[in-house]
């Protein structure tokens, strides 16, 4: 009898676990369909080639979960395809100006529908985690057979399909997630002096805010936020200014110490204790003076604040929720200053490009 080995390139019959992947890639897309006719975004036409791509997905999957039981390289391949389906509507729906996931998790207006429209899209991240994972593994099923890795198959390894998609999530994020915005867009009008005192102590920030508009309104709003949060309560309470506060507001928006904008949004504070004042006056310009910069602020500004915070309030306080995806790390003093809605801090360019500051 001859002694050869057989022939390696037959794939080895999967198990339970390699049916694993595709029903869950097929039962997520299927929620996140049914979950957008809910919601009824809109979005999809009728007759756009994304509409039957993200329609036929689940079944191509299933199909393949049936398909994959028998081991042949045909069941793989419908698995691939069925993952790569839905994928370019998805990324080609996605922007990293507006209308984004991540962003979209951010969302903190007070509405009955809240829940669901978070929910979406929390379902569309977990749909692309779950879809590419199920590419790369169909992916590697389908390399040679005579490939190996530390003695082993490399397509009978499950790793590089999720170290893949692992790192292609971590991109997606990093590059769609900064700087913090609000799926909101606002036209209202400018703050004639917006004031920022920031405490931070270990990982808790203790933040207040006073807002002051030509008619002679201002707005307090406190937060005490915590890294490592998803999301933080926000009290604010309104007045009016006084002839007395008036005349300070005058001579603070005369302090030349306010003048000297920064070029950039300053960043949140980086150390374990410290202390950021930061001033806008309607200029899109920020200036900050804290305990990193050894910037001290002007006397006068702190008397004003001062003066405010102690000042009667015309209406009993709100209450609302600030959310944050990346957990307390986008959040930094440009949004404490009130700029958190996405024509606020992204803007299409000369060029057609989308530019985030």
């Amino acid at each position: 009898m001859s002694n050869i080995p057989m022939k390696e390139n037959l794939q080895r019959k999967p198990t339970r676990k390699t049916m694993l992947l595709p029903v869950c890639s097929a039962t997520a897309v299927a929620w996140m369909f049914v979950s957008y006719v809910l919601i009824g975004q809109g979005t999809l036409s009728d007759k756009s080639i994304g509409w039957f791509a993200v329609l036929l997905a689940p079944f191509v999957l299933l199909g393949s979960a049936l398909v994959v039981r028998k081991g042949t390289r045909l069941g793989y391949m419908v698995a691939a395809i069925g993952a790569l389906l839905p994928l370019p509507w998805i990324f080609m729906t996605e922007s990293r100006a507006y209308e984004n996931s991540w962003i979209a998790m951010n969302a903190s207006w007070n509405d009955p529908d809240l829940f669901r429209y978070i929910r979406y899209f929390q379902l569309r991240v977990v749909s692309v985690a779950l879809l590419l994972m199920t590419l790369m593994w169909a992916i590697t099923r389908l390399l040679p057979s005579n490939w190996q890795l530390r003695s082993c198959p490399v397509n009978q390894r499950v790793w590089p399909a999720i170290t893949i998609t692992l790192i292609c999530i971590v991109c997606w994020f990093a590059t769609f997630v900064f700087p913090y915005r609000q799926p909101i867009i606002v036209d209202a009008v400018a703050p004639e002096l917006s004031i920022l005192h920031v405490k931070k102590d270990g990982l808790t920030f203790h933040e207040t805010r006073i807002t002051v508009y030509r008619d002679g309104r201002y707005y307090v709003v406190r937060n005490d936020r915590q890294l490592l949060r998803y999301s933080f309560k926000e009290s604010a309470h309104a007045g009016v200014l006084t002839d007395d506060l008036r005349n300070k507001l005058k001579i603070v928006q005369g302090l030349p110490e306010l003048k000297r904008t920064m070029v950039r949004s300053p960043r949140a504070l980086g150390a374990r204790h410290g202390e950021g004042w930061y001033t806008e006056m309607g200029s899109f310009a920020i200036t900050a003076f804290t305990t990193e910069n050894v910037i001290p602020p002007p006397a006068e500004l702190l008397d004003f604040f001062s003066e405010v915070e102690k000042a009667p309030s015309i209406a009993a306080s709100s209450d609302d929720v600030v959310r944050d995806v990346c957990l307390g790390f986008c959040y930094d003093p440009k949004a404490g200053l009130g700029y958190r809605a996405e024509n606020q801090r992204c803007a299409y360019g000369l060029d057609g490009k989308e530019q985030c500051y």
